[in-house]
C-alpha cells in the first residue's frame, strides 16, 4: 500500500478493481469515482484522491488510501483513465 497501485483480479464470477494512492502524511484523505462506464471493448474507470477539507482536523499519521470496486466479471479489460 505504500506505493500507488492499480490492479485487477477475478474471483468466483466477480471482477475486483483496486486503486491505491500510496502513503499520505496525514489522515483525512478520500477517493471518489469520477467515472465508471462500459464501452464495447473495455471497462473504464477514473478516480481522484481528495485531500482533507479546509478546517478538517487531521491526525499526523501516515495513511494509505485505497478503494476496491467489485463488479460482475464481464471478461473485458479495464482501462484506468
Amino acid at each position: 500500500k505504500a506505493a500507488p497501485f492499480k490492479v485487477t483480479y477475478e474471483d468466483e464470477g466477480y471482477l475486483y478493481i483496486c486503486i491505491g494512492y500510496g502513503e499520505q502524511k496525514t489522515s483525512g484523505y478520500s477517493i471518489i469515482v469520477e467515472d465508471l462506464y462500459l464501452t464495447s471493448n473495455a471497462i473504464c474507470v477514473n478516480t481522484e484522491l481528495l485531500g482533507p477539507g479546509n478546517g478538517e482536523e487531521t491526525a499526523a499519521a501516515t495513511t494509505c488510501p485505497y478503494m476496491v470496486l467489485k463488479l460482475e466479471n464481464l471478461n473485458m479489460p479495464v482501462v484506468f483513465e
